[in-house]
């Protein structure tokens, strides 16, 4: 008896092992085809945002509109079946810049403005705010589109960036300027400045006084961009000195802006080579950026009516124009 208990004991135990491996391997089974499932799922996904970027990337600027039609028609369902997908910021970017170029410049706005709102530090949240602010240029709400540039100017992750030095450099034109589309990568020359009106500024110079071209109106100035680590700008300062020295007691002055990237550097070479004039520290950029400076030295000679009448002088060149101008606005005074 006790014999037949075992073996029947025994028994249970081995069909109990099988159902548990029966189960086990239904189980993985089911896990399996899941993971198939969500993996063709995934390649699918990964299939459409590729068709995507191809549309995208055969777009040209004389494209029939059904081509950008069609863009705005798959980005959008895309954004719609699939919100959280890795790269569904792209495609945002993708539908927005597509209906600013079909003249829907509002509903592009809109796609900005929600991708900008729902994932912030996002790969293309760079570009949108970008886009953004041209969209608004392009509808002359340039109050919005300031905001967006300056966003872009101070985000923590993008506002050092190539796109927030564009932004800056739109930033200092004149409203009515700006039309929603980029500046040229280079800008106009400075000689594209000469018989026009020298763009102002209101900054604090080195010593802590105000300093603004409308300041010294009535007097011809020197603006003068320049930095300690230049050597073409050390090697022409004897000029630039000299200059000053003979002039400035006939309404002539020189304003600086230094490129430096730091002050103590320049407060050092100032000092050392006792130069009087004011200087501003423009190591943001921003004086340079209206001027659209490339690269340096650059000048721009101003009459005492605020109007520029020449550019990048050096050398000679400097003090000869420097004492025309001198000779003209003195005689203007007199007058």
């Amino acid at each position: 008896m006790f014999f037949r208990n075992e073996t029947g004991s025994h028994q249970r135990e081995k069909a109990g092992f099988c159902g548990y491996l029966i189960i086990a391997l239904t189980s993985l089974v089911l896990i399996g085809f899941c993971a198939n499932l969500a993996g063709a799922a995934s390649v699918k996904t990964a299939y459409k945002y590729q068709e995507i970027k191809a549309i995208s990337k055969n777009l040209k600027a004389d494209s029939d509109s059904e081509d950008f039609e069609k863009l705005v028609e798959k980005s959008r369902a895309f954004i719609d079946a699939h919100p959280k997908y890795k790269r569904v910021d792209q495609v945002y970017y993708l539908l927005g810049n597509a209906l600013v170029r079909l003249e829907r410049v509002e509903e592009g706005i809109a796609v900005f403005e929600e991708l900008i709102k729902d994932y912030r530090l996002a790969r293309y949240v760079e570009n949108c705010l970008f886009e953004l602010g041209l969209a608004y240029d392009k509808l002359s709400m340039h109050d919005k589109a300031d905001k967006a540039y300056e966003k872009l100017v101070n985000h923590p992750k993008y506002g050092a960036r190539s796109l927030a030095k564009t932004a800056k450099q739109i930033l200092a034109l004149e409203q009515s300027e700006r039309n929603g589309q980029p500046p040229s990568p280079f800008g106009p020359p400075a000689t594209a400045f000469i018989g026009k009106p020298a763009k102002d500024f209101q900054v604090t110079d080195l010593k802590g006084e105000e300093l603004s071209l409308e300041k010294y109106r009535g007097k011809v100035v020197l603006l003068d961009f320049w930095a300690t680590w230049c050597g073409p700008c050390r090697a022409e300062m004897p000029h630039v000195k000299k200059t000053y020295e003979k002039y400035k007691h006939q309404q002539f002055e020189i304003i600086g802006i230094s490129l430096d990237r730091a002050k103590p550097p320049l407060e050092a070479y100032i000092q050392k080579e006792g130069i009087a004039w004011p200087q501003f520290l423009d190591n943001g950029g921003t004086i340079a950026t209206m001027y659209n400076i490339t690269g340096i030295p650059a000048t721009f000679l101003i009459d005492g009516e605020g109007i520029i009448r020449k550019a990048n002088l050096r050398g000679n060149a400097l003090e000869t124009a420097v004492a025309e101008l001198v000779t003209e606005n003195l005689a203007k005074q007199a007058e």
